[in-house]
């Protein structure tokens, strides 16, 4: 298949796609459940958030910083609430291994930065609501 690219340049093209990714990713009835934990959808989200935090440092020196304190989870609790409710309708979370539900975690908190205690704890909470006993 021949490879297709589309660029964006625009700031706020990459910010407002950047928000409809969030959106889509951590919405509390989605229509796709497989969008929250989707590696390719957190790679580009990922890849949008480093394109706007570059930008935005390019722009104001005042900048630095900005995004990468938004990124951090414990910043983040009505995301991270969301991604644990999507966590819990994935209908693989109970067959999942441990490393698998690790990958599955980081991919659904995209574009979030979770510390390791973070990730074992999100893991845990969400086995608990689905009463998996360890």
């Amino acid at each position: 298949m021949k490879e297709v690219k589309i660029e964006l340049k625009d700031y706020f093209t990459i910010l407002n796609l950047h928000k409809a990714l969030l959106e889509a990713k951590f919405h509390e009835n989605p229509d796709n459940e497989n969008v929250a934990s989707s590696p390719i959808i957190a790679d580009l989200c990922n890849k949008l958030v480093d394109a706007l935090t570059r930008m935005d440092e390019e722009k104001n020196k005042q900048n630095i910083g900005k995004w990468d304190n938004w990124r951090m989870l414990k910043n983040q609790t009505f995301y991270k609430d969301r991604a644990i409710k999507n966590a819990v309708m994935n209908g693989r979370w109970k067959r999942m291994s441990e490393d698998e539900k690790i990958k599955a975690t980081i991919n659904m908190l995209s574009p979030f930065i979770a510390t390791e205690e973070e990730v074992k704890c999100f893991i845990k909470e969400v086995d608990e609501t689905l009463g998996i006993s360890k």
